[in-house]
């Protein structure tokens, strides 16, 4: 009677697992275990050079600069150790707006003006990962509150900004998350080629979510 006590209570705790929730994909904000030397390196030079970056290719605009900047930071990644399971999943989301983005550049404009689009995202987006994968939020936090320090003396609280920056960092996956999510229901329902089956339910989870967030802030004090 114990043993199949034992056994049934294995098998519905088994089934709770398999039919709980899921963990939902991180673009963002996973820390690689693989240390290498960009996890040594000082984040703020780390976000120095994420704006350095955005700043080449706002004023240059030239495809090929930038799709050798996210070259360059492709490299530097695997020499500190990354590998390429940590870029794959981002990059395919990243993909899939480019070609759009090409798609409309070149019927609407020119196709060197796609490129040059793509060329940035991709650059950014590479610099964005490989500074997530090698700090950790409390660092990133501390980063964001030095930074913002110069604002206390207009009367804004830096600790207040570095929250919420690090608060965006997390919405990014978990909204990714509720995209696939909506994307794999209209699929079960028959509603492949429907956007509005696709994207309403996850507009209407990510104002709960972000609801949701606000009243767990307000119920520990930590904003007014």
């Amino acid at each position: 009677m114990s043993s199949r006590f034992r056994s049934d209570s294995r098998f519905r705790s088994g089934s709770r697992s398999r039919a709980g929730i899921q963990p939902r994909p991180q673009l963002f904000g996973k820390v690689a275990h693989t240390p290498g030397w960009l996890h040594r390196t000082a984040p703020g030079v780390k976000l120095a050079v994420i704006a350095l970056i955005g700043v080449v290719a706002l004023i240059f605009r030239d495809p090929v600069i930038n799709w050798s900047m996210f070259a360059v930071l492709v490299i530097l990644g695997f020499t500190a150790r990354l590998r390429p399971h940590h870029f794959l999943k981002t990059w395919i989301y990243a993909a899939v707006l480019i070609i759009i983005v090409v798609a409309m550049q070149y019927f609407f404009g020119s196709l060197r003006a796609g490129l040059t689009v793509g060329g940035t995202v991709f650059a950014c987006v590479q610099a964005a990962l490989l500074l997530t994968l090698t700090t950790t939020v409390a660092q990133l936090l501390d980063t964001f509150t030095v930074i913002v320090s110069p604002l206390r003396f207009l009367g804004a609280s830096p600790d207040t900004i570095a929250l919420t920056a690090s608060l965006m960092v997390r919405a990014i996956s978990h909204i990714s998350g509720l995209l696939g999510e909506a994307d794999r229901a209209a699929r079960a329902r028959g509603l492949d080629s429907s956007i509005k089956a696709r994207v309403v339910p996850a507009i209407l989870r990510s104002v709960k979510y972000a609801q949701d967030t606000g009243r767990a802030l307000d119920a520990r004090g930590i904003v007014d």
